[in-house]
């Protein structure tokens, strides 16, 4: 009987040890719990019209919306800028590309809308062209 309880221990400590490994296993890679990806490169120029901020996140990030150069019209592109401590975004702010630079795609962010929506954005800086 002794011997049985305890090759049933062995089984679960066993089973309890491969589950921890396989979650550190899926874990890894560029992307973190926040739905943020970073690319080992960075990609190319989404835009180079400026961005509404529409909402910023409790890390201080912004998602912001493009507008056609010179004119209050959406295109449709959502971004996200995100916040490197030099920038305090806030809501209703425009973020105008100076000319020679554009916002360069740098990884990806996905989320939640209210609406159960699963988003994927790209997350752009503002860099050279």
């Amino acid at each position: 009987m002794g011997k049985k309880i305890l090759i049933f221990s062995a089984g679960v400590v066993t089973g309890v040890v491969l589950m921890i490994l396989i979650a550190l296993m899926a874990s890894k890679g560029n992307a973190t719990d926040d739905g943020i990806t970073i690319f080992e490169t960075e990609g190319d120029c989404v835009s180079c019209n400026s961005f509404e901020v529409f909402q910023v996140l409790d890390s201080g990030d912004a998602l912001a919306k493009e507008f056609e150069h010179g004119t209050l019209v959406a295109t449709g592109v959502t971004v996200l800028f995100l916040n490197d401590g030099n920038n305090s975004y806030y809501d209703d702010q425009i973020i105008k590309i100076p000319s020679g630079k554009c916002a360069k795609q740098i990884g990806v962010f996905k989320y939640g809308t209210r609406a159960g929506l699963e988003r994927t954005v790209p997350i752009v800086e503002i860099r050279d062209k």
